[in-house]
């Protein structure tokens, strides 16, 4: 029988009684357990160890139990101990756990100063050289999940930023799914400055564009101008650090100006993906 006990994550408390198995009788409070707390780490791990100072994890990311090795890492396909401590967790207790871990990281690093993250960036080279953008949650993978609401059906959005340097551009392109895990129906970029949205390459017809872009617009406007400048600020300032702490001297580009090599329907050269007189030429 696994029994626990969660208070909010703001006070990050959480109580877990294990009465049968290699565990039987052992009682994990708040200071035994440890939650991953790096912001940028995808791991779903609560962490704790036994009276032989052995290492595991309740991974709730994957609903499996995890032993740490001077080898190899264990889960409950590869040890009978850890499988039969995996069956006492039902998947309504994994899925509460889910959430307390997913609430805990997400509001440590919406609070986290930037300062204090080191965010990595993987394709820096592609950002620097062919201007490509970056989601907000490739770099906070646990942050607080970006929705709407619409006819009682939920809409996740996955939003991408322009993190170079020298572009001032304050569009966002927002990709839309009827999951966080299902591939997206729908690109929109939303221009948080200028209050304009536009259609971006994609769009399968399943979702109501006029009824997301309303909301956006317009009836959650306030909301969307806050949250997506806030998180383009942090970006920003993620990759300047980035930068900096890798020694790495981007090559500035010039701002971009109307002339003979660029029309005001070309292609905004910021990479936006925006034509040039909505985008820096306007």
């Amino acid at each position: 029988m696994f029994t626990y006990q969660i208070k909010n994550p703001a006070e990050a408390f959480i109580n877990i009684e294990i009465e049968q198995g290699v565990f039987a009788g052992k009682t994990l409070k708040s200071t035994e357990l440890q939650p991953c707390m790096d912001m940028t780490c995808p791991c779903g791990n609560i962490y704790f160890a036994d009276d032989t100072e052995n290492v595991f994890a309740l991974d709730v990311s994957t609903s499996h139990i995890l032993k740490y090795t001077d080898k190899d890492t264990l889960d409950g396909s590869k040890d009978a101990t850890l499988k039969a401590f995996e069956d006492e967790i039902t998947p309504a207790q994994w899925k509460e756990l889910n959430t307390f871990f997913r609430d805990l990281k997400g509001m440590a690093s919406e609070m986290a100063e930037t300062s204090k993250i080191e965010a990595q960036f993987a394709n820096y080279k592609k950002v620097l050289q062919e201007s490509q953008m970056v989601s907000y949650y490739e770099i906070l993978p646990w942050s607080y999940d970006l929705h709407l609401e619409i006819d009682g059906t939920k809409y996740w959005i996955s939003d991408f930023y322009c993190v170079l340097p020298s572009c001032q551009c304050t569009s966002v392109m927002l990709l839309f799914s009827l999951s966080y895990d299902e591939q997206p129906n729908l690109e929109l970029w939303f221009d948080y400055a200028k209050q304009e949205v536009s259609m971006g390459q994609l769009d399968d017809k399943t979702l109501p564009v006029t009824k997301i872009i309303r909301e956006i617009k317009y009836t959650q406007a306030d909301r969307f101008r806050k949250t997506l400048s806030n998180r383009h600020k942090r970006m920003n300032d993620f990759f300047v650090d980035f930068l900096k702490r890798n020694n790495i001297t981007p090559s500035m580009k010039s701002p971009v100006i109307a002339g003979d090599n660029l029309g005001r329907n070309d292609l905004c050269g910021c990479g936006s993906g925006k034509k040039y007189k909505k985008c820096c030429g306007a």
